[in-house]
């Protein structure tokens, strides 16, 4: 054989223009994106036009590159295999608009989860679990906080159970709340799962906080060091589980505009987390300069519950409490103080890091590697991992399978992880 010769392919249309249509990309945006990192352009609109023809064939560097781009197998271009019908494959055919702006990125990570979403129904209905809704049906023209105060019982309730069988532990900071908050949700058969992203150009930066797709599946971006920020994401999507309605969100704490449904999910999430101090939030009248803003009222609200301060001052304007250029400039002070304690936290930690030369060189050869800091862990969902173990101890999945399913690696034993 020639070492010369490439293989060509010829790819489906029909998958090609899915990609199209799944992105929200032009066939100018797909050229530009597989033009770039090149010298010269490869791709023309003309060239594009004869490969949905298939007049035209590609070669494995095309596949590669889009693979690379849209985060599909090396083939996925070239099956011949139906495509799921839209409505029911992804979020971005159901609905029009979202709020939050979605790059490529964002886009490719929904869609990712709307994979595992229908990998899951099929590991679901292979171990015949059928996850219900247990709350009944709630509407938009349901009282959002009498839905809040009736379902913070059951939660309750719930938290009580779980923590009698050792299932989870007592709350001790915000992120042990949050991991509670799971669980309990997990008890109630919704899934939820927490991803990093470990994104640094800023185009590339995922750009929502959460979603919420049909019929149980919770999204969330995790929040290093907006804790609050994540715990009232879960809840507003928590809010869009009972209505129903599927949304991809972006820092719904301080939105305190918006559609009816959105106002709702607020209302719904201000009202479980306040929980018990409803009062002292009522007897604030008006925040102004006077009152120096009610900075100490809503400081001891902040530490006897789990709202942050962007969240009560946003209740303020809601509830008109609060001038919009008075609350403009309390979030630009909130935003000011993150900023400096953030600062203060990364000094912190470079000094912690700080290793003498003859140190780390000795470190390094007692690891055989460079020394390396672990990034934070992810909350997993344990929903997921029990359903993937059942599965595989009823032999409908290999081991290759499971370990892939529950990052499990290589040289880890596969029985310590699983019993």
């Amino acid at each position: 054989m020639n070492p010369k010769t490439h293989t060509e392919f010829f790819v489906n249309p029909s998958r090609l223009n899915y990609s199209l249509d799944l992105y929200k990309l032009s066939k100018n945006d797909l050229i530009k994106l597989l033009n770039s990192d090149r010298k010269r352009n490869v791709l023309t609109l003309e060239k594009l036009n004869k490969i949905l023809n298939r007049e035209e064939s590609v070669n494995k560097s095309f596949l590669n590159k889009f693979a690379r781009i849209f985060g599909t197998g090396l083939t996925w271009l070239l099956s011949k295999r139906e495509l799921p019908e839209r409505k029911t494959s992804s979020i971005f055919f159901r609905k029009d608009s979202f709020n939050s702006y979605l790059n490529l990125e964002s886009k490719k990570r929904i869609a990712y989860y709307e994979e595992l979403k229908s990998e899951l129904e099929i590991l679901c209905k292979q171990i015949d679990f059928k996850p219900k809704m247990v709350f009944g049906d709630y509407k938009l023209s349901d009282n959002p906080e009498n839905a809040a105060k009736d379902l913070r019982k059951k939660f309750d309730d719930a938290e009580k159970q779980l923590f009698n069988k050792k299932y989870i532990s007592k709350a001790n900071s915000d992120r042990d709340y949050l991991i509670n908050l799971i669980r309990v949700l997990e008890h109630f058969n919704l899934f939820v799962f927490e991803f990093t992203d470990r994104n640094r150009k800023p185009e590339k930066i995922i750009k929502f906080d959460g979603f919420f797709m049909l019929p149980h599946i919770i999204v969330l971006k995790r929040q290093q060091k907006y804790i609050r920020r994540e715990i009232w994401t879960l809840l507003h999507e928590f809010a869009h589980y009972l209505l129903k309605i599927e949304e991809i969100d972006e820092n719904t704490e301080i939105t305190n505009s918006g559609a009816h449904v959105e106002k709702w999910c607020n209302h719904f999430t201000y009202s479980f987390l306040i929980n018990g101090f409803e009062r002292e939030f009522s007897g604030l009248i008006y925040a102004s300069k006077g009152n120096n803003y009610y900075k100490s009222e809503i400081g001891e609200l902040y530490k006897k519950t789990h709202l942050s301060e962007f969240a009560l001052y946003t209740r303020l304007k809601t509830e008109n409490k609060i001038s919009e250029s008075d609350y403009n400039q309390i979030k630009e002070e909130i935003t000011e103080n993150i900023r400096k304690k953030e600062e203060k936290e990364k000094i912190k930690t470079r000094e912690k890091e700080k290793i003498k030369p003859e140190e780390k060189k000795s470190s390094s050869m007692q690891l055989g590697k460079d020394v390396f800091i672990a990034g934070p862990k992810e909350i997993r969902s344990k929903l997921f991992e029990e359903i993937i173990k059942i599965n595989f101890f009823k032999g409908n999945m290999d081991e290759n399978q499971l370990r892939q399913y529950l990052g499990i690696k290589p040289e880890q034993d596969i029985d310590n992880e699983i019993y």
